[in-house]
């Protein structure tokens, strides 16, 4: 996946993304929600991948119109 190309597939690679989307759905606990932007870790597990964001797995079935582009990373200082 190129650094500047959105996607509606879930990540199938580690490594670091964006999601554009609605995290829980457009209508959660009765009320209409916003579109969120979020930074996900993906993992690879022993069964497939797990995203992470904001500390909890993200799951396909709980996120509604989900975008992804991988996140391009600054150049770190060496330590």
């Amino acid at each position: 996946m190129d650094e500047d190309d959105w996607t509606t597939e879930f990540p199938k690679e580690e490594g670091h993304f964006w999601f554009y989307g609605y995290r829980y759905g457009k209508v959660s606990c009765v009320q209409s929600q916003k579109p969120e932007l979020l930074f996900v870790k993906v993992r690879k597990i022993s069964n497939g991948y797990m995203h992470i964001t904001e500390g909890h797995c993200m799951w396909e079935n709980e996120v509604e119109d989900a975008h992804f582009q991988r996140v391009k990373l600054p150049k770190l200082p060496r330590l």
